[in-house]
């Protein structure tokens, strides 16, 4: 009995000193579509975490993507809590109720970015026309700059994507295109304008290329969290991301960035509707 009793003794000890200190909070996730592919996007995006980390006083991890429709499925399973969506992505995501906007990125000072499409310049590719029966590379389905706003563009201009050309991929990511481009693997591609000057810093000779046509501008990046995160953490997500620009830690983040981040700002989902009207003309 009095064996019996010390057990329960100690019992009641370590129940009491657990109640006294809850559980450590999980790291939060936050996932990036694999725009850059998944090394390079590593490598960006890792010092954004530390900053968020130290800036909500709880731990972030990065998560990439593996495709534009992986970080949709992450997010509406409650796997990942925060994620920076490319805008037709975003617009599709969004549909589930699974998710909601808090911000956007600024790229180079602008919240917008634009389509390109490139060829290599010694093919002599030099109009939309030149690329009739030509082998093209488009990024992703749900890419806006590498699918949707240039199919949008072709379409606008009385061609079908689907017959115009030759014979069509989707190489994955960015820097996939650049390379099937330059590789001669296709005779022109779909990216966005920034990409051409990451692919040169990462030793790629983009200056072989030449950019055929130019879209629309395009939203830049959705900053979305999943619907049920806590109302105050995400409210310190947010005012941290707005706030990059604003603290020695956030800039030391920017200056270090290939894509050339240089903040955050509120958004709101109408600030995608231009992107809505783009994908119905692409009709998608």
């Amino acid at each position: 009995m009095r064996r019996r009793h010390v057990v329960w003794l100690v019992l009641s000890v370590l129940v009491a000193g657990f109640a006294g200190h809850p559980a450590a909070a999980r790291d939060l996730k936050f996932g990036f579509t694999p725009v850059l592919g998944q090394e390079t996007e590593r490598a960006e995006f890792e010092p954004l975490m530390s900053y968020l980390s130290d800036a909500i006083g709880q731990k972030v991890v990065l998560y990439v993507a593996k495709n534009y429709g992986d970080l949709r499925t992450q997010m509406e399973a409650g796997e990942v809590d925060i994620g920076s969506i490319s805008p037709f992505a975003y617009v599709d995501a969004v549909r589930g109720g699974k998710i909601r906007i808090i911000a956007q990125s600024i790229m180079d000072g602008s919240a917008t970015y634009r389509g390109i499409i490139v060829a290599r310049k010694d093919r002599g590719l030099k109009s939309i026309a030149d690329l009739q029966g030509k082998r093209f590379a488009f990024v992703d389905p749900k890419s806006a700059s590498g699918y949707v706003y240039p199919r949008a563009m072709l379409i606008e201009k009385g061609i079908n994507p689907d017959t115009f050309f030759k014979e069509t991929i989707f190489a994955g990511d960015h820097p996939k295109v650049i390379a099937a481009v330059l590789s001669g693997q296709v005779d022109a591609g779909a990216t966005y304008d920034n990409e051409l000057g990451i692919a040169k810093a990462s030793g790629m000779p983009s200056d072989n290329l030449v950019i055929v046509a130019s879209t629309d501008p395009i939203p830049h990046d959705a900053i979305v969290v999943r619907i049920g995160l806590d109302e105050a953490l995400s409210k310190k997500i947010q005012t941290a991301l707005v706030n990059l620009d604003k603290t020695e830690a956030g800039r030391r983040v920017i200056a270090n960035s290939k894509k050339k981040l240089s903040g955050h700002i509120i958004a709101v989902d109408s600030t995608f509707d231009v992107v809505r009207r783009t994908a119905k003309i692409a009709g998608m």
